[in-house]
């Protein structure tokens, strides 16, 4: 496929949102959402197939912790059979995450790293209302879809911007670039502020980002 016109990437679009809904009966999971890595690594949300998979993906994002963002760090996949098994370390490791995920009805979560050979795209998240690990079928089918994902989301990077979906990865990072002055601070710190930000007040990191670039929202120093 190639990204040379619009076209082709909004082709690109619809095929990996195809993707992500075949993959949810395939792998016998309720939901499925497709984040990309800013350039500081941290994922972004960019599809989700329904209200939780978006919930789960704004919440890792805003929280800075989840299976989402260990996978995007480690490379690795990152399966969560179930939350609540204490086995599974998951208090200990995304207590935030943890209790807000339980308040939405999810019970297992499924991340995986999306890769074009060692270069790293962006993490798929599964997830289910109930207990259970992925079948070895479901897992390999899924490994599959994750392939085809990355290749397409080459070419989802250049859906024109005029789009209104892809503002909200757009806004952010322009917000975090107003925060960093405002702050006198790194990039890095100031998208661990506003993601902070946004958790204490309730907000999805989206839209107090939106607030930052239209002025209705200022950082100062002596923020705690």
């Amino acid at each position: 496929m190639s990204a040379a016109d619009g076209g082709s990437s909004l082709d690109a679009r619809g095929r990996v949102e195809s993707l992500c809904r075949d993959c949810v009966d395939d792998a016998g999971v309720d939901g499925c959402g497709v984040s990309v890595l800013s350039r500081t690594g941290t994922p972004v949300a960019l599809y989700a197939t329904d209200r939780v998979a978006s919930v789960i993906e704004e919440l890792q994002f805003t929280l800075g912790e989840g299976p989402c963002m260990d996978a995007a760090a480690s490379g690795v996949p990152v399966l969560i059979s179930d939350l609540r098994d204490p086995s599974e370390g998951v208090a200990g490791r995304w207590p935030a995450f943890l209790d807000e995920a339980s308040r939405v009805g999810v019970r297992a979560v499924f991340a995986f790293p999306v890769r074009i050979g060692a270069i790293s795209l962006g993490v798929m998240d599964l997830y289910r209302a109930e207990p259970g690990q992925l079948s070895g079928d479901q897992l390999s089918r899924t490994f599959r879809t994750v392939d085809s994902v990355g290749h397409h989301m080459l070419d989802w990077e250049r859906v024109p911007a005029d789009q209104p979906d892809e503002s909200y990865p757009l806004t952010v990072h322009q917000a975090a670039g107003i925060a960093m002055v405002q702050l006198d601070t790194s990039i890095e710190d100031a998208l661990v502020r506003l993601r902070a930000t946004a958790y204490r007040a309730g907000r999805p990191v989206h839209e107090l980002a939106a607030d930052v670039v239209a002025g209705r929202f200022t950082f100062e120093k002596e923020q705690s």
